[in-house]
Order: structure tokens, then sequence, then C-alpha cells
């Protein structure tokens, strides 16, 4: 079998022939000429950003899911997401008294399929790349390196493309007893990643007793790819009006009223949590940007903000909100913001980044979070780069 790994943005595609290993493409033309002269067969699966689609889990009994049905299921997501139901193609799965359901934009979907059009094979399926990492066993979490992407999986069906070590923090540290760490046969393994690794290790589970072993990345095993629940080349059902419509609204009254003082407390704890860390986030990015203003701290902030605003003459009190916002997602990406204005309800920052792959990331990340991003000029500076971002 063929597999495909799909880039985000202007990324390298990825490909391996059956469990021959991981190998690169510089671009989609020398995919298929270098393909197509070492693989016969018409078959491919193809795996797609999983940052592309919205995750969602809950413990329901079969009874209950019964009563959703597929309307019940997608209107279960309104709540998830940005993007209007009726935009959305929503597959699901209930196994085990466990709803797992993936959410993807109908235009993404669609470019996706028209890309895949274009190529000459017969594609099975389009299935989200965190299912590359092999399945983990109940209280694990496996980690997959290939070249610069980075998977974390989690359960059979969630988990994550991302680079950064500490998303595992997301996830509750009681459930966590063993990690792999996979690697791509043949290679070494690089000793940053396993500095890293250990340092993550030591930080996120302190005083737990946490196993973690290397091993090589096994093949991909993921039975049946037609049927797989989160094949997006497969058709979605489509939910059914009327009396179904409002069973189903009436199936989850009754859900929400059960899960109800639950959900609050969870939600309360989570709100709490990010707003800490949001506003320690804001502070330091104040002080990156105002490096003289050294007795700031997250009581005082508003008013030197405030005070700091008042010498452009363009600026108002949203300024405060969005760079609030704004911050936290520069911190995790690890870009620093050289200069930064204020202007007509949005910001202009001049952003410094590895490269401008870490721009058109973080441009796609803005947007997840429902910002109007303009990502503009972007110019050398050593062995990094300088671009222009507009966020409102």
């Amino acid at each position: 079998m063929l597999y495909l790994w799909m880039p985000e943005g202007q990324g390298k595609w990825l490909w391996q022939v059956d469990d021959q290993g991981w190998q690169l493409a510089d671009s989609l033309e020398q995919l298929i000429q270098t393909v197509q002269l070492t693989y016969q067969h018409k078959e491919a699966v193809v795996f797609f950003p999983s940052n592309s689609a919205q995750f969602y889990s809950q413990t329901i009994s079969k009874a209950q899911y019964k009563q959703l049905g597929v309307t019940g299921v997608q209107y279960l997501m309104e709540e998830y997401c940005i993007e209007p139901i009726d935009q959305l193609d929503i597959f699901h799965e209930f196994h085990k008294d466990q709803l797992n359901i993936m959410a993807i934009s109908r235009l993404t979907r669609e470019t996706y399929q028209q890309s895949l059009a274009l190529m000459p094979w017969q594609f099975q399926s389009l299935l989200p790349d965190f299912l590359i990492a092999p399945e983990p066993e109940i209280d694990q979490v496996n980690i997959a390196d290939v070249f610069q992407h980075r998977i974390f999986r989690w359960a059979r069906l969630r988990g994550w493309h991302e680079h950064d070590l500490n998303v595992l923090s997301l996830l509750p540290a009681d459930n966590v007893a063993k990690i792999n760490h996979y690697y791509p046969a043949g290679s070494a393994v690089n000793s940053a990643d396993n500095n890293e690794m250990d340092q993550a290790m030591s930080t996120m589970f302190v005083g737990q007793d946490v196993e973690f072993i290397q091993a090589e990345l096994p093949a991909i095993d993921l039975g049946k790819f037609r049927q797989h629940p989160f094949n997006a080349l497969s058709k979605t059902k489509k939910a059914k009006t009327g009396f179904n419509y409002w069973k189903a609204c009436a199936a989850l009254l009754a859900i929400c009223i059960v899960t109800q003082i639950t959900y609050d407390t969870l939600r309360w704890w989570k709100y709490k949590q990010l707003a800490n860390q949001t506003a320690q986030l804001a502070v330091e990015q104040y002080k990156q940007w105002f490096p003289n203003e050294t007795r700031v701290n997250e009581k005082n902030l508003r008013s030197q903000f405030s005070a700091k605003m008042k010498l452009n003459a363009n600026a108002d009190t949203q300024a405060l909100q969005l760079i609030s916002r704004v911050g936290p997602i520069l911190q995790q990406s690890n870009i620093r913001a050289e200069q930064v204005q204020y202007r007509n309800n949005g910001l202009t920052m001049n952003l410094l980044a590895q490269n401008s792959d870490a721009l058109t990331r973080l441009t796609d990340q803005f947007k997840q979070q429902g910002f109007a991003v303009e990502l503009g000029a972007i110019r050398n500076q050593g062995s990094q780069v300088i671009g222009m971002v507009k966020v409102q």
C-alpha cells in the first residue's frame, strides 16, 4: 500500500510504500515522478494534517446514543465548533460507550479531495495524520517523530499534530503511566529530541513514576481503510429533519441535565487555569515589548498598558483584549514580536521566526481562533526571517 502524508501549507510531502520507511518529496511533481518509478499499484491512503479538523469525545450509554441519532450527534458539536454546523462535515463512531466525533470544514474537505483528484492513484481513504502513530493502550501516550513532524496519540481516535511537548500538560497527569516515543526505522535518535523529552517529563510529571520507552515506528495498522469512521472520503450521513430533529433535541436536553454539574465544574477549573496562564503570558509579552518597565504585574497590567496606549492616537480600549489573546499564541509558537502597532482596530506586528513556514503555521493558528489575519512581506534576517502580520 502507498501512504502519503499531506503537508501543512507549502510544506513537503512524505510518502512510504508498505513499511519501507517515510521519504521526503520537495514538491507534488517530484512526489508523483518518484513514486511512479517504485510503486506500480494504484491504491493509496492519504493522511491530512489533524489541525485541519476538530475532534471531540464523550462517554454516553448505548441508549443515549440511539436517542441522539445522526442529527443529535451533529448538534452536539455546535458548542465546540467556530464554524456553523451546516458548513461542516461530521464523522463519528460509537464504540464501547464512547462517542468519538471528527468535524472538518466542508470547504477544506473539498479542497483536499480536489487536490487528490489530480494525482494518478486510487485513494482508499483520507485520514487525520495522528493515526500514523500506533494505537496506545490504556494510560499510555504514543509520540512519533518523523522528520520535522511530531504527532501525539493518546486514545484510539484522539491525537494531535503538534511539535510542542507542552501539549502533554492538557492530559490528566494521573492517566499517563507510560510514554512511548517512536522514530523512523533505521534513523538515529536525535539527542536534542531526547533532551527536550527528558525536560518535559521532569517538568510535567513531577513525583510520578512515568515509564518512558523509545522504539522504531511500526508499520501502519488501521485495518480496513475504507470503513474507517474518520475516512474523509466516505459519504457523511445526512441528518433527518422534522420529528427526528425535536427527538434529538429532547435527547440532548436529557444528557445535558445529567452531566451539567460535572461539566460546569470542569469548565470552571479549565477557565481558571487558562485565565491564570493568559495573565502570566500577557505580562511576559508586555515586558518583551517594554523592557524598561520592570514593575508590571497582573494587577497593574491594564493601567500600565492603558498609559502606553494613550500615546497612540488611533488606539482604543480593545487593544488590551486583542493582545491578551494574541500573546499566548505567539508564546506557544516561539515567535518574537520585533515591533507592534495598534491601529484601525487591529495589530500590525513585525514577527521574527525561524522560517516562512513558521509564519504560515502561525497565521493558520490565528484563523482557527477566529481572527482575520493577513501575512505581508517576508524578508531574511540572518538565519531567520521577519514577516509583517496583521491581526484583527
